[in-house]
């Protein structure tokens, strides 16, 4: 049996068939089981706090990255480990220290003219690419390259990007990153005025 997983958060305005909706987190999993089987499960909407993030590097490359799929149990773990040493987030790096990915988000550094993502294997999230398209409506032109922890420093915001919403990066270990908080507003304000997609 193969799986992949989709997420989304998505909200319902207005009386749709005659009654109210309310915002809702929807998973969606498409299995191939002797024939398609879609599983949806819905819960209470998902809201990433607005306070800056901390996150702890650790050692691993996700398998097939560029492939949202069910085997994130490693990403999960690390995540949990990560939590537990005081930070809010795993950030994945290669043997030689290159940057991938966060175990649920990605990570953008914005230099105040580009957003730079990582250049390296990892899955181009909803949110990510939803951002790179409103930083280009913008005028804020997005670019790859290879980052390696000490390199965050040197960016005056670094954020998280993922199904929950965008936020500032302040720590990853032991380095302290200073937020820029119009620079921070600039990203953000390019995420939240993408529109809703019409259902």
């Amino acid at each position: 049996m193969s799986c992949s997983a989709r997420s989304s958060t998505w909200t319902w305005c207005g009386r749709p068939s005659g009654r109210w909706a309310v915002d809702a987190s929807v998973r969606v999993f498409v299995c191939d089981a002797g024939g398609v089987r879609v599983i949806a499960v819905s819960g209470p909407p998902v809201r990433l706090a607005a306070t800056p993030k901390r996150l702890r590097s650790v050692r691993y490359q996700r398998f097939l990255p560029h492939i949202k799929h069910t085997g994130g149990f490693p990403q999960g773990y690390l995540g949990r480990l990560a939590e537990r040493e005081g930070y809010d987030e795993a950030l994945l790096t290669s043997d030689d220290g290159v940057i991938s990915e966060g175990a649920v988000t990605n990570l953008g550094c914005f230099d105040g003219d580009r957003v730079i993502w990582p250049d390296a294997p990892m899955l181009r999230g909803v949110t990510m690419r939803l951002l790179e398209g409103e930083l280009a409506r913008a005028g804020v032109p997005c670019e790859r390259r290879v980052l390696r922890v000490a390199d965050l420093t040197e960016f005056p915001a670094v954020f998280l990007a993922n199904s929950w919403g965008v936020v500032a990066v302040d720590r990853v270990d032991g380095h302290r990153i200073e937020v820029d908080e119009a620079l921070m507003a600039r990203v953000t304000g390019c995420y939240e005025s993408a529109g809703w997609d019409s259902f």
